[in-house]
């Protein structure tokens, strides 16, 4: 009989999901003293640099539901992070003033993170791991797309 962590090593879904909770913990670190959670952080990179995106291509780009983007440019605007500008039936998200002036600790923060995990893991095992899961990610959601 296979023991729990036998089972618990060879499950995809399992070390996923403990991996990513880990490397959470980190990343909270790198921006803790921004007081932005990576996730904030993330979607501020993409305004920074595509200002004006809408609410829609940040949801794909991100692979967020509508509803969580939502919930982040209302959190990040009443940091003044971010701003909204109505254009008829659409809305455009761009950074504010005060968003721009930490644009480069934003990114110095990003950039810590990825060394961190680039040291700990090795240059090879990171990259490797980021194309494996990017490329699994993909498989995983267009099956998902075709069977909605």
């Amino acid at each position: 009989m296979e023991t729990h962590e036998n089972f618990f090593e060879g499950c995809l879904f399992f070390n996923t999901n403990t991996f990513s909770r880990t490397l959470l913990k980190i990343a909270e670190k790198e921006f803790e003293h921004l007081k932005l959670s990576p996730a904030h952080a993330s979607l501020l990179l993409l305004v920074y640099d595509t200002p004006g995106i809408s609410p829609k291509e940040l949801s794909r780009l991100l692979n967020l539901t509508p509803s969580t983007i939502t919930r982040f440019v209302d959190a990040l605007e009443k940091k003044k992070l971010l701003k909204r500008d109505a254009k008829g039936k659409s809305t455009q998200i761009s950074p504010s003033q005060t968003g721009l002036e930490i644009k480069e600790a934003v990114a110095l923060a990003y950039k810590q993170l990825i060394l961190k995990y680039t040291s700990l893991l090795g240059a090879q095992t990171a990259d490797q791991l980021s194309f494996s899961i990017l490329s699994a990610n993909k498989k995983i959601s267009e099956f998902l797309d075709r069977n909605e």
